[in-house]
């Protein structure tokens, strides 16, 4: 096993490589995740071991998130909202301080480093893969032997 340390930026993008990103509206995957290319079981298994490390991590840091935006919101109509702007002096309309310390209190956050303890993978394990998508995060944790 091999550790590196990451960012929860870098958690919740290591996600995104693994699971892939489906738009939320429409249903439509926009970015398709390693875990659904065509990989050796060995690999799969590792690459799967890996996700739900991430995923502790992932939801931890979204709880927080919740929690700043109930630090920071307002409650409209059974939702907890965060608004953008609030009304100025006639039609001028100002960027909502609150917002902007969620904003701020919630860079602090991503900005946080978590361990990662993981199963080391090759990048010649990996070799048969062809894709259009780039793995930033997920190829700074590959081993190139």
């Amino acid at each position: 096993m091999e550790k590196k340390t990451l960012k929860l930026a870098d958690y919740i993008q290591l996600e995104a490589e693994l699971n892939g990103v489906v738009n939320q509206k429409n249903g439509e995957k926009v970015f398709q995740g390693l875990l659904s290319q065509k990989l050796s079981l060995n690999v799969k298994y590792w690459l799967t071991d890996l996700a739900k490390k991430i995923k502790e991590q992932t939801d931890a840091c979204e709880a927080l998130k919740n929690e700043l935006i109930k630090k920071f919101g307002e409650e409209k109509e059974g939702m907890i909202q965060i608004p953008f702007f609030i009304d100025g002096e006639g039609e001028e309309k100002i960027k909502n301080p609150a917002l902007i310390s969620f904003e701020q209190e919630y860079s602090k956050l991503l900005e946080e480093t978590r361990e990662l303890e993981y199963k080391p993978i090759k990048l010649s394990d990996l070799a048969s893969i062809e894709t259009e998508e780039t793995y930033s995060v997920f190829f700074s944790l590959l081993n190139e032997e």
